[in-house]
C-alpha cells in the first residue's frame, strides 16, 4: 500500500479523532516544558511598563485602596521605560494583552522580574496555542479532512521563526493569534449565519485592534464581505439586519470596552491615536542586503523578500501553486467564463472563503507598498497574514491530491510533504532555542553579511550568563557592545542575588568583554565595522548552521 492509499485509509478512521487530541495535547506540553528557554527581547519591558501604567491607572480610578495604590506606583516607578510611559508618549497603545498581563502578574503576586516576564511569554505561547486550534477547524471547515488538517496546522507550528516568536513577540504574535480567531468565527458565520458569531468575532477582532490599529482592516474586510453577500442573496439582507446592528454594536463595545485611552473620549482619542500609528515613523537604519538604509526608505521590496528567505523553500513552492490555483479559478468567475457561466461572486462557501483569505493575505501587502511605510525587523509587522500564506499552501496540496495524476505521483508528493515537514522539526530541533534566526537555504550562508541576524536580541541571556559565571569569584565584569544589541534587558532574567555584571558604553575600550550581536552598528557611518581591538581574543561563539548569531571577546 503507497503513502497516498494510506492517506486516504486513515483519513476515514473514525478513531483519527483520538490523534487530535494527542496531537494538541503534545503541542501544549511542549510548550509548557521550553517557554522559559528563551531570552527576553527587545519590546518586553516597555510592554509590561505600559499594561502597569493602565493597570495604576484603573486602581487609581476605582480603587479606595491607598496603600495598595502607592505600592502599584512605587512598582511602576522602578520600572524601564516608566517615565517615558508616565509622559503620554505610549498612551495611544491598546494595551489589552499587556494589561491582562499586568493584571495576572498581581493576582498572583509575582515579584520578581524574572518571573514576570517569563509568564508573559507563557500567556504568549497560550493564545498561539488557541489560535492553532482555531486555525485547524479553520482548514477543517475547509476541505472536510481532520488528517489533512492536522499536516496543514503542522506546517503552521513549525514554521521556524514562528514557533520561536510563539513564546516571546507579545505584540506581533498575539495580533496574528488574535486574527486567526476571528477569521475563524468570520467564515463560521458566514456560512451559517448566527448572533453568537457575529458576537464572537467583534470580541476578538476589536481585540486585535487592540494589538496593532492595522486589526482594524479585518473587521471592514468582513463588512465587505457581509455587504457582498446581501447583494448576492436578496433575502439576507432583509433576514440578517439585526448582525449588521450587532456587529456594529459589539465590535465598538469591545473595542472601547478594553482600550482604556478611549473611555474619557471615545471618537477624538480613536482618531487620534489612528493618525498616529498610521504616520509612524522609526528614525533608525535597517540592514538589508548588506546597506545601511532609512527605515522610512526602505524599498518596494522589502516585506516579500522577507516573506521569501525566512519561509522553508517547500512552503513557498506549494503555496504559489495554491495562490495561482485559486486566482485562476476567482478570475474565471469574476470573468463570468467559467463553465457554469455562474454570475455569483463564489459558487459555493469554499469559493467564498477562498476569496476572503485571498484579499486578507495580499490587500495588506499592497496597501503597506502603495502607501511606502516605515518598516522594520523583517516582516514582523506582517505575521497576521502568516495564515493565509499556509491556507493557501493547503489549497496547493488538495489540488494535487484531487488532480487526476497517478496514485504514485501523488504517494511521492506525499513522501515529499513528509520530508519536508520532518526537515522542519529537525530545523527546530538544531536552532532551538534561537529558530528567530532561521533563513532557508537560499541565503542562509550569506545571512551574516546580507541582513540582520538576531533581531530581538534573544541569544543575548546565554551570552550574560557566560560572562556572568566566566569565574568562580564574584568579581564585577564590564561588557560594551560592538554593534547595537538590548544586552543590558537581558540581565532581567538573570537571578538578581547573581549579577556580576556591568553594561558600559563605547565611550572607552577597556571593559573586560566585548560583545556583539551582528545585528546593526549604533552608528552606520561607523568605518570600523564591528571594531574589536587586537589585544581582544573571542573566547565564546553561538552559531547555528551557517549563522553566526553573537560573540564574547575577552581581554588580554
Amino acid at each position: 500500500m503507497n503513502l497516498f492509499s494510506l492517506y486516504i485509509k486513515y483519513s476515514q478512521n473514525r478513531n483519527v479523532k483520538y490523534f487530535i487530541y494527542l496531537f494538541f495535547t503534545s503541542f501544549f506540553l511542549i510548550g509548557v516544558l521550553i517557554f522559559r528557554d528563551y531570552g527576553i527581547s527587545t519590546d518586553e519591558l516597555f510592554q509590561r511598563a505600559s499594561g502597569f501604567y493602565w493597570y495604576l491607572s484603573i486602581v487609581n480610578e476605582f480603587s479606595s485602596n491607598i496603600e495598595y495604590l502607592n505600592q502599584l506606583k512605587d512598582k511602576f516607578t522602578q520600572m524601564e521605560s516608566s517615565a517615558h510611559l508616565a509622559n503620554g508618549q505610549s498612551i495611544y497603545y491598546g494595551v489589552f494583552f499587556d494589561l491582562l498581563s499586568a493584571f495576572i502578574e498581581e493576582t498572583f503576586k509575582i515579584k520578581t522580574s524574572y518571573d514576570a516576564f517569563y509568564l508573559k511569554h507563557f500567556l504568549t505561547f497560550i493564545f498561539f496555542f488557541f489560535s492553532c486550534i482555531a486555525f485547524y477547524k479553520l482548514i477543517a471547515s475547509r476541505f472536510e479532512n481532520r488528517i489533512f488538517s492536522i499536516i496543514l496546522t503542522s506546517f503552521f507550528i513549525m514554521s521556524p521563526r514562528i514557533f520561536a516568536e510563539s513564546f516571546y513577540n507579545c505584540k506581533d504574535i498575539v495580533f496574528m493569534s488574535l486574527s486567526v480567531i476571528s477569521i475563524y468565527f468570520a467564515m463560521n458565520y458566514l456560512e451559517k449565519q448566527s448572533v453568537n458569531n457575529i458576537i464572537i468575532f467583534s470580541l476578538f477582532a476589536a481585540l486585535s485592534t487592540q494589538i496593532r490599529i492595522m486589526g482594524i482592516f479585518l473587521f471592514f474586510l468582513f463588512l465587505f464581505f457581509w455587504l457582498l453577500q446581501a447583494l448576492e442573496e436578496k433575502k439576507f439582507f432583509k433576514k440578517n439586519f439585526i448582525h449588521f446592528v450587532c456587529l456594529i454594536f459589539f465590535y465598538s463595545f469591545f473595542f472601547y470596552f478594553f482600550w482604556p485611552y478611549l473611555w474619557e473620549a471615545p471618537f477624538t482619542n480613536f482618531f487620534k491615536a489612528f493618525k498616529i500609528f498610521s504616520n509612524y515613523t522609526w528614525g533608525s537604519y535597517v540592514f538589508y542586503f548588506g546597506e545601511y538604509i532609512k527605515a522610512s526608505n526602505i524599498p518596494w521590496h522589502y516585506i516579500p523578500v522577507w516573506i521569501f528567505i525566512t519561509t522553508p523553500l517547500l512552503y513557498l513552492i506549494i503555496f504559489i501553486l495554491g495562490l495561482i490555483k485559486t486566482l485562476i479559478i476567482l478570475s474565471k468567475r469574476f470573468l463570468n467564463i467559467s463553465e457554469e457561466k455562474n454570475t455569483m461572486l463564489w459558487r459555493d462557501n469554499n469559493e467564498k472563503k477562498d476569496l476572503f483569505l485571498l484579499l486578507y493575505l495580499l490587500l495588506p501587502i499592497i496597501i503597506i507598498i502603495f502607501l511606502n511605510s516605515t518598516l522594520y525587523g523583517g516582516w514582523r509587522h506582517l505575521y497576521f497574514i502568516y495564515p493565509g500564506i499556509i491556507y493557501f499552501i493547503a489549497v496547493g496540496i488538495d489540488f494535487i491530491l484531487k488532480s487526476k495524476i497517478k496514485k504514485n505521483y501523488k504517494s511521492i508528493f506525499m513522501f515529499f510533504i513528509i520530508l519536508g515537514l520532518t526537515i522542519n522539526l529537525l530545523n527546530l530541533i538544531k536552532l532551538h532555542p534561537y529558530q528567530n534566526v532561521y533563513f532557508n537555504t537560499l541565503v542562509e550562508k550569506k545571512a551574516n553579511k546580507l541582513f540582520p541576524i538576531d533581531y530581538w536580541g534573544l541569544a543575548n541571556l546565554e551570552a550574560l550568563k557566560f560572562i556572568n559565571n566566566s569565574t568562580k569569584e564574584k568579581t564585577l565584569k564590564t561588557v560594551r557592545s560592538a554593534s547595537f544589541t538590548s544586552l543590558q534587558f537581558s540581565k532581567k532574567l538573570l537571578k538578581e542575588d547573581k549579577i556580576n555584571v556591568q553594561i558600559t558604553g563605547t565611550e572607552n575600550l577597556n571593559q573586560d568583554f566585548i560583545f556583539t550581536n551582528f545585528y546593526y552598528e549604533r552608528d552606520p557611518k561607523y568605518t570600523r565595522k564591528y571594531f574589536i581591538p587586537n589585544n581582544y581574543e573571542r573566547i565564546f561563539l553561538i552559531k547555528r548552521g551557517n549563522i553566526i548569531i553573537n560573540e564574547i571577546y575577552k581581554k588580554n
